[in-house]
């Protein structure tokens, strides 16, 4: 027992010399460290000191306090070290909170004198305060912390005292520069115990946290007051707040400037490979790969890739089917693997068989037969495919392979949408051709995360549609003023080297046309709370009046560089925006008109497209808001020829539209199920998902 008390008084005389203990915090702090590293961060930089500094080594190591990797040749610290280490620490804190003075532990983990300048350097250089008032809130607020019977303080409960001074003060304004961004305690919880149950991971899970930050950090100080203040009443909804600064939602790429060029990153990216011009459809398909890689992280919503078929079709004229098929089920197992960002995008691919190019339309069906024939293999393999198909519609009547084919795919699972094969489209709906014709470009960053509460101008107006109209107006000049914000903001992005792929230059994408859409939330509760007579024409008439409302306010409020577009999409704001409604107006006002959320795009039946008035409802509604209308026909149907029909009906009817079908998938073994299945039939689990072949 003599052996212990001696040990200790060992090592307390080792500690004892602030050189031996500043040798153990950098090892602590660095991790393992060769001699000559170690030896010049402890600051023995002459040959003179050499002796010195291998004396202090030598005795950290004989008490085990650091040990040499001999096969490394790098020294670390042991797990006694970090016990003296943090002991020390603990030592010092208190010795400080028992001397009688006011302490801070600092966002640096280091426990420090209070000093009231801080406070009014922070005042000044954070919040832009001039110096004399700046000197006045120090003073209150360094009066207050004194008056506090606490051990220590904490840099955080600091700035929380001299916000709330701000407050009382009526300086909103500094107080706006000076806050603190970031989550509660309770948020990150919740966030932890909910990531699992979504299907996250720990990476989904950081982006979800600095995604929070850079929302706060977005209505704080990136957006006009009048635009932030609209968004937290509810007026409007701004989708992603978190990256809607930093990066464009939907990005459009046409392969086909890429078949002669290939794919040069021009050195922004210095970890992408430079592809020449491809010489097969491997190579070919790599450059979608590289570029799907690169731009799934400057996107927030959607990735395009345009003239699929046109761009590999070249290089599949020797190719047989079955070939054809397991090179294209290795690029979507691939392109949609999860590594390569769980929380990017989605990934949409455009298959048009009626632009014929110089491939040849036998070569164009062909690989368009095989690629429809991988992704119904990719689907039936993968519990949840993230990988979306946009198919052209035949233009004779009787080409109805291709549509037996998706309605097939879609009942199983999979997610494809059809446009007209004059029509830039994606998946989500947004018509890129709302640009000018002059104004064009083969590849486009998309901005529309930001939707218009039409309902609550409804309840104001009073059935007054002329008054609504003029509200409509305002509240379009309060959009465009938000948009043409968040162009100029990803703008900086660009030229930070924030978004490398997307820069200005780059072969990739252009960032010289950004079109701006907005998008309607509750255009059906609108109309139901205007229309004083409730027949079915005049309904339609008023829809004509506000979209044409809004597509001259839209472009009156367009310049060369800010193409504003309206649009109807499935965004996220539609729950948020009705809750906010119903505590302002009373559930009982509104509810009639809403279920849990209020309407956004057309949701069509069967039976609608054989009614001719609703059919030229939604045309010219298609025709009117020139950014997009996502229409959705409902596939519930329990055959796969119920699905057939339906497209085969609206092909020749819509432009665009895509099938909702719920699918329901266990969670344990990935098994697709029956929509109201209550059990899995493959593990017997009751654990399930869901996902719509529309989102």
């Amino acid at each position: 027992m003599q052996a212990a008390p001696r040990r200790v008084k060992t090592i307390y005389s080792v500690i004892a010399s602030p050189q031996r203990l500043e040798i153990l915090r950098i090892l602590n702090i660095k991790g393992p460290l060769t001699y000559s590293a170690l030896k010049t961060l402890a600051g023995f930089k002459s040959k003179k000191e050499s002796g010195k500094f291998a004396y202090h080594l030598r005795k950290l190591v004989k008490q085990l306090l650091i040990q040499l990797n001999r096969q490394e040749r790098k020294y670390t610290v042991t797990n006694l070290g970090r016990l003296v280490l943090n002991l020390t620490r603990q030592i010092e804190e208190q010795s400080l909170v028992e001397s009688g003075k006011l302490y801070v532990r600092t966002s640096h983990q280091t426990m420090e004198e209070f000093n009231a300048n801080k406070i009014l350097q922070s005042l000044v250089k954070e919040a832009g305060m001039p110096v004399e008032l700046a000197q006045k809130i120090t003073s209150e607020t360094e009066s207050r912390l004194y008056k506090f019977q606490t051990q220590y303080l904490t840099a955080p409960l600091i700035r929380e005292i001299v916000n709330a001074l701000l407050v009382e003060h009526s300086m909103e304004e500094y107080r706006h520069k000076l806050t603190r961004l970031g989550m509660p305690i309770y948020d990150v919880t919740q966030l932890l115990g909910k990531a699992g149950d979504d299907g996250g991971n720990v990476e989904s899970l950081i982006h979800q946290t600095g995604k929070q930050v850079f929302s706060e950090y977005l209505l704080l100080e990136q957006l006009p007051r009048d635009v932030a203040d609209a968004h937290l009443s509810g007026d409007i909804h701004i989708t992603n707040a978190g990256s809607w600064g930093l990066s464009p939602d939907a990005v459009f790429v046409d392969l086909l400037s890429m078949r002669s060029a290939g794919l040069n990153p021009r050195g922004k990216i210095l970890n992408a490979s430079m592809i020449p011009s491809p010489e097969n459809a491997e190579k070919a398909l790599n450059i979608v790969l590289n570029m799907a890689s690169m731009l799934t992280r400057e996107a927030s919503d959607e990735v395009t890739f345009r003239n699929f078929l046109q761009f590999i079709g070249p290089y599949c004229r020797s190719k047989g089917k079955r070939e054809l098929e397991s090179l294209f089920l290795r690029f979507y197992e691939t392109i949609g693997s999860p590594v390569a960002g769980a929380t990017g995008p989605a990934i949409s691919i455009d298959l048009n068989p009626y632009k014929h190019d110089d491939v040849g339309r036998e070569v164009l069906d062909k690989t368009l037969d095989a690629a429809l024939g991988a992704y119904r293999s990719y689907v039936e393999e993968t519990p949840r495919p993230d990988i979306r198909i946009l198919l052209a519609k035949p233009s004779r009547v009787d080409d109805t392979k291709t549509l037996k084919d998706a309605a097939s795919i879609i009942f199983n699972g999979g997610r494809i949408a059809f446009f007209s094969s004059d029509q830039r489209r994606s998946f989500l709906g947004l018509n890129a051709n709302v640009l000018s014709q002059e104004s064009q470009a083969d590849n486009i960053n998309v901005l529309h995360g930001l939707s218009l509460n039409l309902p609550r101008l409804a309840y104001d107006s009073n059935q007054d549609e002329t008054y609504f109209r003029a509200k409509l107006a305002l509240l379009i000049g309060v959009a465009a003023d938000a948009l043409s914000t968040r162009r100029r903001l990803i703008e900086r992005a660009l030229k930070r080297g924030l978004l490398p792929s997307l820069a200005s230059g780059s072969d990739a994408v252009t960032s010289d046309t950004m079109p701006l859409i907005m998008n309607f939330v509750g255009f059906e509760e609108t109309l139901a709370s205007l229309i004083r007579d409730p027949t079915t024409a005049s309904r339609y008439e008023l829809a004509d009046k506000i979209v044409g409302t809004a597509t001259q306010v839209a472009d009156d409020k367009s310049t060369k560089i800010d193409r504003l577009g309206a649009a109807m999409l499935d965004l996220d704001g539609a729950s948020r925006l009705a809750s906010l409604d119903a505590e302002k107006y009373g559930k009982a006002n509104i509810q009639p008109l809403m279920r849990g959320a209020y309407t956004q795009a057309p949701r069509l039946l069967l039976a609608d497209l054989e009614n001719p008035e609703k059919m030229d409802y939604v045309t010219k509604l298609s025709t009117g808001l020139r950014g997009g209308v996502s229409i959705t026909l409902d596939g519930s149907s329990d055959e796969v020829r119920g699905i057939y029909n339906l497209i085969l009906n609206a092909s020749p009817k819509l432009s665009y539209f895509k099938v909702d079908r719920v699918i329901s998938v266990c969670r344990n073994c990935g098994a697709k199920l029956p929509q109201n299945a209550g059990r899995c039939q493959r593990c017997k689990s009751v654990a399930m998902t869901q996902y719509s072949t529309a989102g």
